[in-house]
């Protein structure tokens, strides 16, 4: 009995959301953002604390992953859904795998193009130079059962990575990935790298600096409570990490192994 709820909250369930949607509404007819976004990209990328760092600005609305659940309606549900947030800027998180299993994989790039030259959406694409870290960080959320922390953890409990599931795992990302680049094909967009600008708390003002120009909000200096749940070096966390990195050197990931 208990394995129907998820299959019902997946699917009734965003139903139920687009309707309650639709019905609050009605009553925020006129409702009008000076600029509106999107937060694009896979998961471990970074936009939670990335949305978390917006939402602190008293000028921005970022919604959370509003496609996570299918929609009947998903253009007029979007529609709908920002009529509420009364903010000068409104803007949403949006996964790929969302956009690839929830509004249909031909259909995503159309989407795409869709909020940006016809609703004026600006597109902020996050992404990863690690893949091998990306699902790694994915696998450990899992195996702890927490994909965010708000306090420094003392001590890491290692897992063991299953390295056959892994490397499915890896592959379906890779192949994520170029669904993204096919998506994005001929679309503006400000992308944001995790290593480069959401890692390490130092980057983070420059990368706010460049972004709320990019808003047109004014820039202040967020702080973040979020705290990274992985450590530096893999094996900080991960019991089989010697074995797993050797069956990568074997592999087209090898490459990612300079920066782990």
């Amino acid at each position: 009995m208990l394995s129907i709820f998820p299959l019902l909250n997946q699917s009734l369930g965003g139903y139920l959301r687009e309707a309650m949607a639709a019905y609050r509404a009605k009553a925020y007819p006129h409702t009008k953002h000076a600029e509106r976004f999107v937060l694009f990209g896979r998961g471990r990328t970074g936009s939670t604390l990335l949305s978390d760092l917006l939402n602190q600005s008293t000028d921005i609305d970022c919604d959370k992953e509003i496609y996570n659940r299918k929609v009947l309606f998903p253009k007029l549900f979007l529609k709908h859904r920002n009529r509420v947030f009364r903010s000068k800027v409104y803007g949403f998180k949006l996964l790929s795998y969302q956009l690839r299993e929830k509004l249909g994989q031909e259909d995503g790039r159309d989407f795409l193009k869709y909020l940006v030259e016809k609703q004026g959406y600006k597109l902020i694409y996050l992404t990863r130079d690690n893949l091998v870290r990306q699902t790694l960080s994915k696998h450990y959320a899992r195996f702890r059962k927490s994909w965010h922390e708000t306090q420094s953890l003392k001590r890491r409990p290692k897992m063991r990575v299953d390295i056959p599931a892994f490397m499915v795992e890896l592959r379906a990302g890779k192949e994520l990935e170029l669904y993204e680049q096919k998506c994005l094909e001929g679309i503006n967009y400000f992308k944001i790298s995790y290593e480069k600008d959401l890692m390490h708390a130092r980057d983070r003002f420059k990368l706010m600096d460049r972004l709320f120009h990019y808003l047109g909000v004014q820039l202040f200096k967020p702080e973040s409570s979020l705290k990274r749940i992985s450590a530096d070096y893999i094996g900080d966390y991960v019991e089989n990490w010697e074995a797993l990195k050797q069956c990568l050197a074997y592999t087209e990931f090898a490459e990612d192994l300079k920066n782990c």
